[in-house]
């Protein structure tokens, strides 16, 4: 499967945003419309995928930690492309940290997080 193609089918996690009501802003929508692009990350045993309208006009990023501690992911080196953009939060539960190499995302064990940055 090519890193851009369409993901068939989605885990449970990756539903949760559509429960959440942010699919209803239409530059959060966009990244899940039907020409939209979509990877999945490596994130050092962290789930993450990527969403990206046709135009990469924004991206919309997925998290999930699947293990029964904590994980720690560094933004700059998950998307170094994107590591002058400023995320924001738009669902689940993680609390961030700064560090001289980046911004880092901890979630909880089992815990989910989106996030969205503009270019």
């Amino acid at each position: 499967m090519s890193p851009l193609a369409p993901i068939p089918t989605q885990a449970p996690w990756q539903q949760a945003l559509a429960a959440s009501g942010c699919l209803d802003r239409p530059h959060i929508a966009a990244a899940f419309a039907q020409d939209a692009l979509v990877r999945r990350l490596e994130a050092d045993g962290v789930e993450a995928v990527l969403h990206e309208p046709a135009d990469r006009s924004r991206a919309v990023l997925g998290l999930h930690n699947p293990s029964a501690t904590e994980a720690r992911i560094n933004l700059s080196t998950l998307l170094p492309e994107r590591a002058d953009c400023t995320w924001r939060f738009l669902s689940g539960s993680m609390h961030t940290s700064h560090a001289a190499d980046g911004v880092y995302v901890h979630l909880d064990a089992s815990g989910t997080a989106w996030l969205t940055a503009a270019p």
